[in-house]
């Protein structure tokens, strides 16, 4: 077979018939280099490198965003050799690979062997050979994607022309370029004649923003992942040339697609949804910008001289989408000139001409009428996680040559190792587990047992292996997993607690934040400060690592610190209000845990649209109880005023005593948090480190604190200006991400409470003890008895504060008052809770349980294991 032109590779990359030779093709910080020069200092590089006719190359290319890198990139490719590429980092590959040429840094070429022997090349390599990829989920180990000229050169151009990509337009490396996705950005942009920007450095920077607009960016390409950390830190927002946001790498849900095309279509820029891998070069499908709000659950049509078709007998899995009625499902099949040459697992591979002539992608789809595709599952012997693509038996037979039997199985967010007991400890497995798959070990579940499931014929029976993960139905498992069930699932509707969503994304929020901490720590023994933020699943698995118990453990119980502080700070409120004693500072208490939850339950979520769901939902649980006692007050009895039903005495009468200052500080604080948050600059900030931006506006607001106490006393101090160091004091405690930064954050709130109430030390000395035990303990000691009584105060502390005024009307004795308001709040809290959240009633624990396993099995009852059929 004759080797491929030089000059024709060369042309492949350098050659546009629209732009010209000082048209920048490339930006960096050292400025631009235009495609005429490009050319040149390309060819130089070419004609340094060892002729091709003498031999072609295998040339090791660390490949990053910059200059010097992208053009000895370039030049491998023009002097007809062929390019390993792997990230900057990483060079594990070479000791398989041995490469003849290594790329440096700087743009130079060393020779692997000595200068004598460079006119025998290491390997055999097959004309057709350009480039070798790892796939997305195979970084590290042998396998290697092999790409052809034709396979880059078809790519390139079907992607500028569904993108529409013309020499105005600029895209930006916001991916890494050894990548797949990442490098068919650059191949895309050079063959149409466009600009890209290299910029070193991450998404996260704080300057990523600001260099778009610089450098008059028009296209972004990003995975799910990516998306996320733009549109937290306002990156999307503000762009002025920003033509298109072009995401793939793994789904992102139908909303959100809609969510974002219609912003962009507000903004002036459009979404493309696209689907790829690396087997195919890069893309495969493109969704049109103006569509993706149309079908926001579609990757696309197929990219120009390119096909797809179902293959039903692929369907050998679980299916997550229902087959009718919206036509046949099967294992999507991709044909083009983008189908790779085949798999490298052995440098005698190499030689290797085309073994695949289409792609089984192992993702399970639909095709309507239209052509247009729907991915609806995966075979089990691929998944996806984190937007990496996984092959669960390239991982298994890994973990095999590390002298571990395992049967690897995964879903969407997690990788799962059923392995023999006593071979390697679980922490062992994860870590290895996370060695050959690339991914944070976070995301890999271990399962340790006594004899791997098998199939009739011997195999490894994948099914019961991932129950083993998925279900978690064994014994004492089960038991748990339905005792976490009862706790949560009235909390979060009777729809049925999912073990593998958090108690935030079932609805959670911090009003039932106390019963389900009382009620979990019961079971499980202490929480992890994230406990609300991980699957009910990890939760239910905190029972087999509970600590062994003490002596007291029969008579104490540890309780999240910040349900005790709002149990005792009502009972201090109401107890003080009626004379019982006098403790006050509570509700300023209360006010440094409110923002420590509202850090906790809506700060957390990276989408704006998201707070603001979040905060609106909290919002209405507090004003609508707040807004029915005051109208009680006010129509039934005149004692309060119109401006206490509207929430808006603070800004009508701020000089006249207020019952209800709490709650209109509360709601005033909270829709001024979000409200800068949606700031994209404010956003970057807090998303880039959230703890530092938060201190720098507890000091600011520390201002009014100060002023208004040395200009004014009396009701002033309820003011939201004045009291709103208190809640943001709690939501810098929340995210203190050291003991250091912890111990800071608490020594300004202690110093700031001091003298907070002249004369009246006791009160401040119960605040900055509040505080204290907020930032620095976690947990509190609570004996059992008490914890129940305590969780339901808690649960109740807004509507004990509310009604208790009404109460002392009707009633002398002051432990009467006392016992009443709290009966009274305990009662509109239940009340207000069902009326509000309509609840139905819980199933019985177990059996809700065994009904969602029973719905599972029928589902793969229906379905054959991937083994079952050899």
């Amino acid at each position: 077979m004759p080797l491929l032109d030089p000059r024709q590779v060369r042309a492949t990359f350098l050659v546009s018939d629209t732009a010209g030779a000082h048209h920048p093709a490339l930006i960096d910080p050292a400025g631009c280099l235009g495609y005429g020069e490009l050319a040149d200092r390309v060819a130089a590089l070419a004609a340094a490198l060892p002729s091709a006719q003498a031999g072609r190359r295998l040339v090791h290319v660390p490949l990053a965003p910059d200059r010097d890198l992208v053009l000895g990139y370039l030049a491998v490719l023009s002097a007809g050799h062929v390019a390993l590429i792997t990230p900057p980092e990483h060079r594990s590959i070479t000791a398989v690979y041995q490469p003849d040429l290594w790329l440096h840094p700087d743009g130079t070429f060393e020779a692997a062997t000595p200068a004598s022997d460079t006119d025998a090349p290491r390997h055999l390599l097959h004309p057709d050979l350009a480039v070798l990829l790892s796939t997305s989920g195979s970084t590290g180990s042998p396998k290697l994607v092999r790409l052809s000229h034709d396979n880059v050169l078809s790519n390139a151009e079907a992607i500028a022309s569904a993108l529409s990509i013309t020499p105005a337009d600029r895209a930006v490396t916001s991916l890494p370029l050894h990548y797949c996705f990442g490098l068919s950005v650059l191949h895309a942009q050079l063959r149409a004649g466009a600009t890209t920007v290299l910029r070193p450095g991450s998404v996260t920077d704080p300057g990523f923003a600001d260099d778009l607009r610089r450098d008059r960016v028009t296209l972004v390409a990003a995975t799910p992942h990516v998306v996320d950390l733009l549109d937290v830190q306002g990156v999307l927002d503000h762009q002025p040339s920003l033509r298109l946001l072009a995401q793939a790498g793994g789904a992102l849900p139908p909303e959100r697609v809609r969510e974002l095309a219609a912003r962009g279509r507000a903004a002036g820029w459009g979404m493309a949804v696209m689907y790829g891998q690396t087997e195919a070069t890069a893309r495969m499908a493109v969704l049109p910008p103006e569509l993706a709000e149309r079908y926001p659950d579609a990757v696309g049509w197929p990219i120009a001289g390119s096909a797809f078709r179902l293959d039903p007998a692929g369907v050998d899995e679980p299916v997550t989408a229902p087959a009718a009625p919206d036509g046949p499902v099967g294992e999507l099949v991709f044909t083009g000139p983008g189908v790779m040459l085949g798999y490298a697992e052995h440098p005698d591979h190499l030689a290797l001409g085309r073994t695949h002539s289409e792609l089984r992608t192992g993702d399970l789809a639909r095709i309507d009428a239209d052509g247009l595709v729907r991915i609806v599952g995966r075979r089990s012997d691929f998944v996806k996680i984190m937007g990496i693509r996984i092959d669960l038996g390239q991982v298994e037979r890994s973990l095999r040559g590390h002298g571990l039997r395992s049967c690897v199985t995964g879903r969407d967010d997690q990788l799962q190792v059923t392995y023999r007991r006593g071979e390697q400890s679980p922490d062992q497995v994860r870590d290895l587990a996370a060695q050959v798959s690339g991914l944070s070990r976070s995301v890999i579940s271990a399962r340790a047992v006594d004899e791997l499931p098998l199939l009739p014929n011997g195999k490894p029976d994948r099914r019961r292996s991932a129950d083993l993960h998925v279900t978690e139905t064994s014994g004492q498992q089960a038991e748990t997993a339905a005792a976490v069930v009862a706790v949560l699932e009235p909390l979060v509707g009777s729809d049925g607690v999912d073990l593998d969503r958090s108690f935030v994304e079932l609805g959670g929020d911090s009003f039932s934040h106390v019963v389900a901490s009382v009620g979990l720590t019961r079971l499980l023994g202490d929480l992890p400060p994230d406990w609300h933020h991980r699957p009910v699943r990890d939760l239910v698995a905190l029972a087999d690592r509970r600590p062994p118990s003490r002596w007291w453990s029969p008579l104490v119980q540890r309780v999240d610190t910040t349900v005790v502080l709002r149990g005792v700070a009502v009972v201090t409120i109401c107890g003080s209000h009626v004379g019982l004693f006098r403790l006050a500072g509570g509700a300023h208490i209360l006010l440094a845990v409110a923002g420590f939850l509202f850090a906790r339950y809506v700060l957390t979520s990276p989408a704006t649209a998201e707070r603001v769901r979040r905060s609106a939902r909290i919002a209405v649980g507090v004003a609508v109880p707040a807004v029915t006692v005051a109208a009680v007050m006010l129509f039934g009895f005149g004692t309060v005023h119109w401006s206490n039903v509207a929430l808006v005495h603070w800004l009508v009468r701020p000089q006249a005593s207020n019952n209800f200052w709490f709650v209109e500080a509360y709601l005033v604080i909270v829709a001024v948090t979000v409200a800068a948050l949606a700031v994209p600059r404010l956003r970057a900030a807090y998303a880039a480190d959230a703890w530092r931006t938060t201190m720098v506006a507890f000091v600011v607001l520390l201002v009014p604190r100060y002023v208004v106490i040395a200009l004014y006393d009396g009701p002033l101090r309820g003011l939201p200006g004045t009291v709103a160091w208190l809640f943001v004091a709690g939501v810098a405690m929340a995210v203190a991400d050291s003991r250091k930064r912890r111990l800071v954050t608490t020594a300004v709130a202690v110093a700031a409470a001091v003298g907070f109430f002249p004369g009246q030390p006791a009160r401040n000395l119960a605040i900055m003890l509040g505080l204290t035990l907020l930032a620095l303990v976690p947990a509190l000691p609570v004996p059992r008895l008490l914890v129940r009584p305590l969780g339901a105060l808690a649960a109740a502390s807004l509507h004990i504060y509310l009604v208790q005024f009404q109460v002392f009307a009707f009633f002398g004795a002051p432990i009467l008052k006392f016992a009443v308001a709290i009966a009274a709040g305990l009662g509109f809290c239940a009340a207000g809770n069902h009326v509000l959240h309509r609840r139905l009633p819980p199933l019985p624990p177990v059996e809700v349980i065994r009904r969602r396993m029973a719905a599972r099995q029928l589902v793969r009852e229906d379905m054959t294991c991937v083994d079952a059929r050899s």
